[in-house]
């Protein structure tokens, strides 16, 4: 009911074990909170229902008893919290080496597994997911009853498993030093695929443009050292309360590009404005002194595949000057027809 396929010569010499400090670490700075929105890894999870007949299919981190869905199908949910003794998963991690499970149900250890008892869970197949020499999760495949995986199933799980990890390395060289955010060649890239999707998917793009509000008086009062702490927890925040499709990049300074794709109408990206600003008006603790950080955000919407990406983002960037104009954090939406204050 369970078993190993061979993959002897494919994981040879990686950094194991789910509690190994050094696969923490590199777990925590890939810094995937959900949904990735990386399009590859999207084909992978999508790639691997179809080929493989399976009706859930994920490219997961594990860490501390959490399993972060950087891609799935089938799931519909970021992550999920299951017990290392029990997940299918955390055994991938800890040995290193695929598994299979032909029959959950009947399985000594995974029986007992929350989502096997809900009968949603009846097999498994899982390869490692190896970024940089280290395992940080795995690549996944389930079935919802007792299966034998074909050698042929297996197979493509191993190339897709290959597949996946090449992306994340992808994704670390597009990614900015100081706050591991998406850069501008690859915030570019989303943008001129999802104006692509409008063709046949409709609906909105949008992009916002950010910046803080005089942030050279925060390096002049704390320190260029602690001005980095910022937009990190800035970073942090802003992505706290957007969706995970959504995608924040940085820009450079204090410059941050958001890509809000799917959306039915301006006001829903307004909505995600009015959160952004909400998340920066908590306050900030710098050097154990309380102080306010304020925000400008121009917004550009578009429901056209024809929109021209520079432009968009030019437009957003020209209402976010508008939007510095004001006291306060503020959002425009362009061509500024619409001002908002908190």
């Amino acid at each position: 009911m369970t078993s190993s396929f061979d993959d002897s010569d494919l994981f040879e010499g990686v950094v194991t074990g789910v509690c190994h400090p050094r696969r923490l670490k590199a777990v925590a700075d890939a810094d995937l909170a959900g949904h990735a929105g990386d399009p590859d890894l999207d084909a992978v999870v999508a790639t691997l229902s179809l080929a493989c007949s399976a009706p859930m299919a994920v490219v997961n981190l594990i860490s501390g008893h959490r399993q972060t869905y950087a891609a799935e199908v089938g799931f519909g949910v970021p992550y999920s919290s299951v017990p290392d003794s029990l997940s299918f998963c955390a055994e991938v991690v800890d040995t290193g080496r695929a598994l299979t499970v032909f029959d959950a149900a009947a399985h000594a250890v995974y029986s007992q597994n929350p989502m096997v008892l809900e009968g949603v869970i009846g097999a498994y197949a899982g390869v490692p997911l190896v970024y940089n020499g280290i395992v940080l999760g795995s690549v996944a495949i389930f079935d919802h009853h007792n299966r034998v995986f074909s050698a042929e199933v297996l197979d493509i799980l191993e190339h897709q498993g290959r597949l996946a990890g090449s992306v994340l390395v992808r994704r670390r060289v597009g990614r900015d030093a100081l706050t591991g955010l998406p850069d501008r060649t690859v915030y570019g890239d989303r943008l001129e695929g999802a104006l692509a999707r409008l063709e046949r998917r409709g609906g909105m793009v949008c992009v916002m443009y950010l910046d803080i509000d005089d942030f050279k008086s925060i390096n002049d009062a704390f320190g260029h050292g602690r001005g980095d702490d910022v937009l990190v927890e800035l970073g942090r925040r802003l992505t706290s309360v957007m969706r995970p499709t959504d995608t924040l990049a940085r820009f450079g300074g204090d410059e941050f590009v958001v890509l809000c794709e799917g959306l039915s109408s301006v006001g829903e990206a307004e909505d995600i404005a009015a959160r952004m600003v909400a998340a920066t008006s908590e306050p900030w603790n710098i050097c154990d002194r309380y102080a306010s950080v304020h925000v400008s955000i121009g917004i550009a919407v578009t429901n056209s595949a024809r929109a021209s990406a520079a432009v968009l983002v030019g437009d957003a960037d020209a209402a976010m000057y508008v939007a510095k104009k004001v006291r306060g954090s503020t959002t425009v939406l362009a061509p500024g027809r619409r001002t908002e204050r908190w």
